[in-house]
């Protein structure tokens, strides 16, 4: 009994992340960040870059509740009505500690730049892209475990090399940042792709498959 509540539990978590609206929307939010972190090394210790160095503090929790609205949109175009609704219940226990861990790190990050901002010492980041890559391979290796999905665990596998990469060929500050959010992001987008193209194929819409008959 407690091993066929444990797989509807899971089949439940898998449910959320079925269509790739998830990969598609965190993808946009790592391309706004790429072009955010590329101007601040196109621009060092500039008027624009520390307003924009600012800024970043609002990117963040913006771009969460940005990220959520455009899933919850994605889904009820998309996914409920081939596949119906599920209903789910607020954060709570380990869920609510992944997301507090998750903005812990962020904050972390974004205490960094602005330290290095205010001190003129973009060098300081150094570290960042690693530190970063960290923080989203922990989270993309819960959400694989959490949902038995290996994507999620070779998508955080991969943004960790390539962060520790960064951080030791020389890319290793801002632009740094820059060229990993621009790998985060693509490499998200060709996840959610795939990811929706096998979605679609598997769950076409009634009148798709009378049409086909």
């Amino acid at each position: 009994m407690k091993e066929d509540i444990d797989r509807s539990l899971t089949r439940a978590v898998q449910y959320h992340y079925i269509d790739g609206a998830f990969e598609f929307s965190f993808s946009g939010l790592c391309l706004v960040l790429a072009v955010f972190f590329f101007i601040q090394a196109s621009f060092p210790e500039s008027l624009v870059s520390t307003i924009l160095m600012m800024l970043f503090i609002l990117i963040i929790p913006a771009g969460a509740l940005l990220i959520n609205r455009l899933v919850n949109r994605f889904k009820e175009k998309i996914t409920y009505p081939r596949t119906g609704y599920i209903s789910y219940q607020k954060p709570r226990g380990v869920n609510l500690a992944l997301k507090v861990g998750f903005g812990l790190g962020m904050s972390a990050i974004t205490g960094g730049l602005l330290a290095a901002a205010i001190t003129g010492s973009p060098q300081a980041l150094d570290w960042m892209p690693g530190f970063t890559s960290i923080v989203f391979a922990f989270v993309f290796a819960w959400i694989g475990f959490r949902t038995s999905l290996p994507r999620f665990l070779l998508i955080g596998l991969l943004l960790f090399l390539s962060g520790v990469l960064l951080s030791v060929t020389g890319f290793g500050n801002i632009l740094g940042l820059a060229y990993f959010y621009g790998v985060a992001g693509l490499l998200l987008l060709v996840s959610g792709f795939l990811t929706l193209r096998i979605y679609l194929h598997t769950n076409p819409m009634q009148d798709e498959v009378q049409d086909g008959e």
